[in-house]
């Protein structure tokens, strides 16, 4: 992706759990740090099961964004499949961007050529009364990312 086509991405309205747009939205704030730990609890929590991450609170999810944007700053998120309950909800997801930034992953770092790639996962969250992320675990493949990285 060249300079010319690379965006700041846009601020979405925060909107709570139980909401009509609230996976559309949750979704599209994946690429804007901001909007994002907005969607958190002030003592969230998130999980990155791949790469063994845990960052508690919003301060640490927003450190822990910082490296998120600097490796894809516009990639997305979508959801393509969700079960929903009161106080959570499980949701099957694609994940797409490009390798543009730092990132070590399992020993390997990212090419940071521009290449894209493409991440199917699932997330458990649970959401507390305000209908804010109290904790988020993501679960998807590492190898698959590392594939587009031409590390095996």
């Amino acid at each position: 992706m060249t300079q010319a086509m690379k965006k700041a991405a846009p601020v979405f309205e925060v909107v709570p759990y139980g909401h009509p747009d609230f996976f559309k939205r949750y979704g599209d704030a994946w690429g804007n740090k901001e909007t994002l730990i907005s969607y958190y609890a002030e003592n969230g929590q998130y999980t990155d099961k791949a790469s063994s991450v845990v960052v508690k609170g919003r301060e640490m999810i927003s450190r822990f964004m910082n490296v998120y944007l600097r490796f894809s700053p516009l990639c997305t998120v979508t959801f393509t499949n969700v079960t929903a309950a009161e106080n959570g909800f499980a949701a099957e997801w694609v994940w797409e961007g490009t390798n543009d930034g730092p990132l070590r992953l399992h020993g390997f770092n990212c090419p940071q050529d521009g290449s894209a790639w493409c991440i199917d996962g699932v997330s458990v969250c649970t959401v507390n009364s305000k209908g804010q992320i109290q904790t988020h675990a993501d679960y998807w493949d590492s190898e698959a990312l590392l594939r587009t990285w031409k590390v095996f």
